[in-house]
């Protein structure tokens, strides 16, 4: 049995400590050597004006702050329990995000199932939670916080998507909560609802938490101890409880605020393109970093990358992508066919001559050049676009911090199955595409000579091409599946970048698709100096 547990098998939790905290965004300070302890299985409420720092308070406190954020933080989290304190580590602090961060891919019972599988002690010791009192059934976590089990869990309601993420964040295991403006976005009568619960969990599991809120008015009826955030004194502040109280205290906060707000400036020149220098650099080590990054996950079981995976085939090579290169494919088989055979300089002496060595050509043109590139170009842009969207609105909605405070990674869930994915997707497309372009180039060399037998095409066509073994053919698939991994690569990278607003996530999509689409291009470059070379030498 855990230490931090009683013998009834229930969490005894720690206090949360916080030791001369500081956060600096560039040379803003919003919080300054901040010195606080948040009671062992208390209520805590934190309110302050918006925008005051509390969404950086509170990810300080989860350790879920990141270098691209533009944050500096400085100081100790630690936790006080009754072995004394000790530095906080994954599985100890659990956050329900203002926007759920639930894994929509996912049933309800699978985004606990996935809590269940990934808490604390369940790593250290797999019997851990057959001998806790709390429950092991995804089921049982659902019903007591009256979640459905069949229904998907993007069409939830609002309130329905907030117990749920309770619910994950309860079964991980944590011993400390920190809810993230838990009512926001929610009429009145479903945030009391939702305060409620908070706290009837709150007694039934024996936590420590920790709610950050501008809805003190629902609020402060489940709070034990309340907190007020100053952003012009950079510091939290113990208050009284009594609204009123509390009312004017903000009231006056807001004013100085206000008073003191120094006037936003955007990005200079200089700025900007320090930010795109740093940008390519983090791609290049990206790249760099493949190796590395495609091992195998070691603490995620292959259900859950199955899983991944399986969303991200969904995504990028669903029916959509499929009818996306047919089309492709026809326009190229029937322009390159089409104009090969119609413009050719003096065609009626030349033609008859030369017709099985243009065959020939069309097909090799087709199959080692045009489609290739053409498809993967599409595809980077196609697809990468859906990466980066997928990971952009998984960072925007913290469900990748959701990962994080489950004792996984973005790496585990994110890219190593887009990355699986888009290897099987862009060589799988890709030969779409060509069969589509070699059909339509049959159609057009049919129109064009009826006279001619089916066969005349077939055995000229496919000449230059080889089998499976050929080099031709593992030069293609090495291009296509080098494509398909650059794509990946890039839209993970740019997808999980710090995300404040949609319109970052626009932007990372748009940046994908610039970035994806030239390394598909340097790809097929640094191939054909490579591949065909020796091609004509052989």
């Amino acid at each position: 049995m855990n230490d931090a547990n009683d013998r009834d098998g229930k969490i005894d939790p720690p206090a949360l400590k916080l030791e001369a905290l500081t956060a600096k965004a560039g040379q803003r300070v919003l919080i300054e050597d901040l010195d606080l302890t948040f009671p062992a299985g208390k209520v805590s409420v934190i309110v302050g004006p918006s925008g005051a720092g509390k969404s950086v308070l509170l990810r300080s406190m989860a350790g879920l702050v990141e270098a691209d954020e533009g944050i500096k933080i400085d100081g100790q989290v630690t936790l006080v329990d009754k072995q004394g304190d000790r530095g906080v580590s994954a599985g100890d602090v659990g956050v329900v995000f203002q926007q759920f961060a639930l894994f929509d891919e996912y049933s309800p019972t699978g985004n606990v199932s996935f809590a269940l599988r990934n808490r604390k002690n369940q790593q250290a010791d797999p019997e851990s939670i057959e001998n806790s009192t709390e429950a092991s059934d995804p089921a049982e976590w659902l019903n007591e916080l009256s979640i459905p089990l069949n229904t998907p869990t993007s069409r939830l309601s609002g309130g329905q998507k907030q117990r749920l993420a309770i619910a994950r964040t309860l079964a991980s295991g944590v011993s400390i909560m920190l809810y993230d403006e838990p009512t926001s976005g929610l009429d009145h009568a479903t945030g009391t609802k939702v305060c409620s619960l908070i706290r009837e969990t709150h007694e039934r599991h024996r936590r420590t938490s920790i709610i950050v809120t501008h809805d003190y008015e629902t609020v402060l009826a489940i709070a034990d101890h309340v907190f007020l955030f100053s952003p012009t004194d950079r510091r939290l502040e113990e208050v009284s409880i009594d609204e009123s109280e509390l009312a004017s205290r903000l009231r006056d906060e807001v004013d100085r605020t206000l008073s003191n707000a120094a006037p936003t400036v955007g990005h200079s020149p200089l700025q900007l393109s320090d930010i795109l220098v740093r940008r390519l650099g983090s791609i290049a080590l990206e790249s760099l970093a493949l190796p590395y990054r495609l091992r195998p996950p070691k603490k995620i079981s292959a259900r859950w990358i199955a899983g991944s995976v399986k969303h991200y085939l969904r995504l990028v090579a669903g029916p959509g992508g499929w009818v996306y290169l047919v089309l492709a494919g026809l326009i190229a088989g029937w322009t390159t066919t089409y104009f090969t055979l119609a413009y050719l300089p003096y065609r009626l002496y030349t033609q008859p001559l030369l017709l099985d060595e243009l065959i020939a050509s069309i097909g090799f043109a087709l199959y080692r050049i045009l489609v290739p590139v053409l498809a993967t170009l599409l595809i980077a842009a196609r697809c990468g676009a859906a990466i980066a969207s997928d990971c952009g609105m998984k960072r925007y909605s913290g469900v990748i911090d959701a990962y994080r405070t489950l004792a996984t990674d973005g790496r585990s869930m994110l890219f190593w199955p887009a990355a699986v994915a888009m290897m099987i997707a862009t060589p799988l497309l890709t030969g779409v595409a060509y069969i589509a372009s070699r059909l339509m180039a049959a159609v057009v060399f049919a129109s064009m000579y009826p006279d001619m037998e089916p066969v005349f095409l077939r055995s000229n066509f496919d000449r230059q091409l080889g089998g499976w073994t050929d080099p031709a053919t593992i030069w293609l698939l090495g291009k296509t599946v080098a494509c398909g991994l650059a794509t990946a690569t890039i839209a993970y990278e740019i997808g999980k970048s710090n995300k404040q607003s949609t319109r970052d996530v626009s932007l990372g999509i748009t940046s994908t698709v610039l970035w994806a689409t030239l390394a598909v291009l340097a790809i097929h470059a640094l191939a054909a100096m490579q591949e065909f070379p020796r091609a004509a030498a052989g």
